[in-house]
């Protein structure tokens, strides 16, 4: 047990100094091709069975992060799973981003997202007339750190 702490304290001042960085040209250049996209294929890791699960979500793109929703007040499991783990993979098109996922909680900012989705998705805001919460959910920020394209 002793070694694993030691990993984790040489490798915690790793893991804050890449959040800190600047993101690389090539995923902002790949953020930018799919940000008008309807829907990306989020996959996360079982909290139980350590398998991979991907479902599609729908996203915005702001600031260089992505964010997504969790509905039904968060009890989906790909929340549940993030929360357990929050390396997660992105799809969208040709592109595959390695990310961090994080749900936001801070009320401000949880406003401001779900602005960016009323104003992306046409069908959610008319929706929020008659009051729904489609649009509404619980936000999470994903973090891309890399990216790949699959080949033509």
């Amino acid at each position: 047990m002793t070694r694993w702490l030691a990993a984790v304290a040489l490798l915690a001042p790793a893991a804050l100094t890449m959040a800190d960085e600047p993101l690389l040209p090539e995923v902002a250049t790949a953020l930018a091709r799919v940000k008008d996209r309807s829907t990306v294929e989020l996959t996360t890791t079982g909290r139980h069975t350590a398998k991979s699960h991907t479902r599609p979500v729908w996203f915005v793109v702001s600031d260089a992060k992505v964010f997504v929703q969790a509905g039904h007040d968060g009890k989906t499991d790909w929340y549940r799973n993030l929360q357990q783990n929050p390396s997660v993979t992105l799809r969208s098109g040709p592109y595959t981003f390695r990310a961090r996922a994080v749900p936001v909680t801070d009320a401000a900012r949880v406003e401001e997202i779900h602005r960016l989705f009323l104003r992306k998705y046409t069908t959610a805001w008319l929706l929020s007339f008659v009051g729904s919460s489609i649009g509404r959910g619980r936000p999470v920020e994903v973090s891309p750190w890399s990216v790949s394209a699959a080949r033509p």
